[in-house]
């Protein structure tokens, strides 16, 4: 209960329509119990006398009933006051029983016309309240840290902003409305059946738990079977998310039939997972209407005993009954929303977990906003490590003076691109610390710090828009010139114009229209649009061939000049030009110099520089 009222919660922002939606249901009840009023007059007027005084308590035996001295006092005066105000409502009704049908008539349209003016209301609140909860959730997700989504595979999140939050939709805004208007029905009808035969109602009541000990036994179930389904789900868009990003690797070593295989044992989890939760729900139904049957056999039985003892009359067994049918779908609705409520609920959980994870890296109090590097960004004695007990940098120590390019070089897992991760506070260190003109950067508002640094990575993420919205990405308002400006200085201008629709060319899905040398040029004009004090360049040309390496190289220069760059590279062709070159091995820095001296020294980079043909 705690998670529905958690998601009740979220339609406050909308209680007005929420008000209008309760008005609504409230009147389509009265509007039903009135209709039900209505049923045996009219059918009084046009079959045959009799049975109407008998339903509205005028028969002679009422008198005797309503006065035995076994009843309860305060039961005798709320039947006395029922059946007054049904004598009052009985003289006011039309004796023409075509005046009496144009009375239905006009009912039944009121009672539609608050039904639909109703349910558009809960429509409505309902799907800005799951939009405002999808909104949260994606927020949330955006606030949260890469080590976050280490843990957490794309497609179980991208389940939860999807499946999840829809199930929350099908119960909130499809099944919510539901939920009032058949609780302010069925309560009505319970009213008007009370004041027709107290005990014959009553007996009604004992028979209904055995109709809802079912519902409670099949909420439980249903709800640990959602669980399960979900969960499969999630790990069926695992899979099929990395076949579908390393499908160029699956076509290489020849693996369709194993990742085939690999999909149908996720699709296998999953189908008996979800027909687990089917057979619980079609199971629901059956069991029912058998209980159902079982409990209007015991009151039909029990009624002959009635009328065999003159307790009561034939019409008022058959209005009793009227009212009785006009519960069944009601309950059984609610029934049904019972069932996706639970489901509701349990998607809430998931969706609950993710938005009340723990940020990793946020401000600290009192956090201040940068004010610009003036003398050098230095790391001191940092340590860090992505999971206990392993170690990625070890004391390591780094100078970069402001407006110098500095560059780290060393073999593959020697922690480069992890020093690249720590600057812009991706991760925070275990031990040590990292300072801007010696003030330690998590003393800045991350928006500030992360504002003022520019990143080009191996990886270039593109999204999938026009090429001018790429390059000033985020920004609200674009000046052209300047972004052309970026776009030549990248050598980004001449494939741009060469392209049909130009600057407003989309891109498609991860820059798919574009080779991988564009793709980069596009980054770099991004960078240089953004116009950082402060640039990170990893691998920046790695995965380009010789002649798009060069390009983008010189675009590279372009982007560092006068800002402060800490560069990472595997081929030290690209940073020979560097003020200054750090050599790491095993998470520490054990050379420094320039690419001359460095050379001179005949240490690691030396070496490096042999293997790679740079030797001199």
């Amino acid at each position: 209960m705690k998670t529905l009222w958690r998601l009740l919660g979220y339609t406050r922002p909308h209680a007005g329509w929420a008000a209008l939606a309760v008005v609504g249901m409230v009147g389509v009840a009265l509007a039903t119990v009135f209709l039900m009023y209505l049923v045996v007059p009219l059918f009084d007027n046009m079959l045959g006398a009799g049975a109407a005084q008998q339903i509205l308590g005028k028969q002679v035996g009422s008198e005797q009933r309503t006065t035995k001295p076994t009843d309860n006092p305060v039961l005798r005066t709320l039947r006395r006051q029922f059946e007054r105000l049904q004598g009052e409502l009985a003289a006011h009704l039309p004796s023409d029983r075509w005046a009496l049908a144009v009375l239905v008539l006009l009912t039944v349209f009121a009672k539609n016309a608050l039904s639909y003016f109703g349910h558009y209301a809960f429509y409505r609140t309902g799907l800005a309240t799951v939009k405002d909860l999808r909104d949260q959730l994606v927020d949330a997700l955006l606030r949260q840290s890469p080590a976050y989504f280490q843990k957490q595979p794309t497609a179980v999140l991208m389940s939860r902003v999807t499946n999840d939050v829809e199930q929350i939709t099908a119960a909130i805004s499809d099944r919510f409305g539901d939920l009032f208007q058949d609780s302010f029905t069925v309560v009505g009808l319970l009213v008007y059946a009370f004041s027709l035969n107290f005990r014959f109602a009553l007996a009604a009541l004992v028979v209904a738990p055995l109709l809802m000990a079912p519902v409670w036994h099949f909420s439980r179930k249903l709800r640990r079977r959602s669980h399960q389904s979900q969960q499969r789900l999630g790990e069926m868009n695992t899979v099929l998310d990395e076949i579908f990003k390393g499908h160029r690797v699956v076509l290489a070593f020849g693996m369709e039939a194993y990742e085939a295989a690999r999909f149908r044992v996720a699709t296998t989890r999953h189908f008996r997972a979800n027909l687990k939760a089917r057979k619980i729900q079609a199971l629901n139904a059956p069991v029912m209407e058998v209980l159902g049957v079982a409990g209007a056999m015991a009151l039909i039985g029990y009624a002959s005993h009635l009328i065999a003892r003159g307790e009561m009359t034939i019409g008022l067994f058959t209005s009793f009954l009227f009212a009785l049918y006009g519960m069944y779908n009601p309950i059984k609705r609610l029934n049904k929303l019972n069932l996706a409520m639970q489901m509701a609920i349990a998607a809430g959980e998931r969706v609950f977990a993710v938005l009340d994870a723990p940020v990793a890296i946020t401000d600290a109090p009192g956090a201040k906003v940068f004010p610009g590097l003036r003398e050098a960004i230095r790391f001191e004695e940092v340590s860090f490590a992505y999971e206990p007990e392993k170690p990625v940098l070890r004391q390591f120590n780094l100078t970069i003076p402001a407006g110098k390019v500095v560059a780290l070089v060393g073999p593959s897992g020697a922690g480069k691109s992890t020093v690249a991760q720590l600057l812009p506070r991706f991760w925070d260190v275990d031990e040590g610390r990292i300072t801007a003109d010696g003030v330690d950067i998590r003393e800045f508002t991350l928006a500030s710090w992360r504002q003022a640094i520019g990143l080009v990575t191996q990886e270039t993420v593109l999204f999938n828009t026009t090429i001018r919205e790429n390059i000033a990405y985020g920004q609200k308002e674009v000046d052209e010139e300047r972004l052309r400006a970026c776009a030549r200085a990248a050598f980004a201008e001449e494939f741009i114009l060469a392209f049909p629709e130009g600057y407003d060319t989309v891109v498609g899905e991860a820059g798919v229209k574009l080779s991988g040398g564009q793709r980069q040029r596009i980054a770099v004009a991004r960078a240089l649009y953004k116009d950082p004090p402060i640039l990170i360049l990893d691998e920046a040309t790695s995965a380009l061939d010789a002649e798009a390496e060069a390009v983008v190289q010189q675009a590279l220069e372009n982007l560092m000049r006068g800002r402060t760059t800490l560069v990472i590279a595997h081929r030290l062709a690209t940073v020979r030009n560097a003020d200054w070159i750090a050599v790491m091995d095993q998470g520490s820095v054990v050379e420094e110099g320039t690419h001359r001296e460095l050379l001179a020294r005949s240490g690691l980079y030396a070496r490096l520089a042999e293997l790679q043909g740079l030797a001199e």
